[in-house]
């Protein structure tokens, strides 16, 4: 995955697992491993032991802790799953934890067949997703950084285009209009899949370089690329 990473000029974030992450303190040869990395940026975790979203307080102070003391100079995040604010009332009160990530990271992926009900790019998704991320933004911390994630892929049936990236940025500004980063949920399956990955959608592709070259400062630098084989 470095090299990968170099080759493209990108830095990324690994995924680990509050198990793993216990299992990788204990291992001085992993740990190196994970030191020698010249584009790894940091770390997204979470706790597959539970429903998605629900890791306790608890568990997320020890992952986070653990991270920090091995990588200190690396981000640790733990992604907010915004969907469970609609079906669970107290689940801001008992699951987020702000101290225990380096930027909160909201995710909701508003076209397809979601928990709270499907969505087409022409309907009105934006307002489920600003009601979501009001409440989210309404216990950040002054001087947080917020990393949205957006949608990087399409469900069979509900097709989306170059507009929707820039769209979802578009109402996490309203709560954050300063946000200057960004990242991108592409999941890729091989065939038969249950998704359209990001590397088969070219009008996906030029929207989301759109976005990030307009993050980067350079809105005028998207040139299509040949897709990078599943892996």
């Amino acid at each position: 995955m470095d090299k990968l990473a170099a080759s493209v000029g990108l830095n990324y974030i690994a995924l680990l697992t509050t198990d793993q992450i216990e299992v990788l303190a204990r291992d001085p040869g992993g740990i190196a491993a994970i030191r020698s990395q010249q584009n790894l940026a940091g770390f997204a975790y979470w706790d597959e032991n539970v429903d998605e979203g629900f890791t306790t307080p608890e568990t997320q102070q020890r992952a986070y802790a653990t991270l920090k003391e091995l990588f200190p100079g690396k981000l640790v995040l733990i992604p907010v799953r915004l969907a469970p604010i609609a079906f669970s009332p107290d689940f801001l009160d008992k699951y987020f934890r702000p101290a225990f990530t380096d930027l909160v990271t909201p995710y909701f992926y508003p076209v397809g067949t979601t928990i709270l009900g499907e969505a087409r790019e022409e309907d009105p998704w934006s307002e489920r997703l600003a009601t979501l991320l009001a409440a989210v933004a309404a216990r950040v911390p002054e001087g947080k950084g917020v990393l949205p994630v957006l949608q990087g892929y399409e469900q069979p049936g509900y097709p989306v285009g170059a507009r929707f990236p820039a769209a979802q940025l578009m109402v996490y500004r309203r709560f954050w209009p300063d946000v200057s980063n960004a990242a991108l949920e592409a999941w890729e399956f091989p065939d038969p899949a249950p998704i359209v990955g990001f590397a088969a959608l070219p009008r996906l592709q030029a929207g989301a370089c759109s976005v990030f070259a307009g993050l980067a400062g350079h809105p005028a630098r998207c040139r299509k690329r040949s897709p990078l084989p599943w892996r």
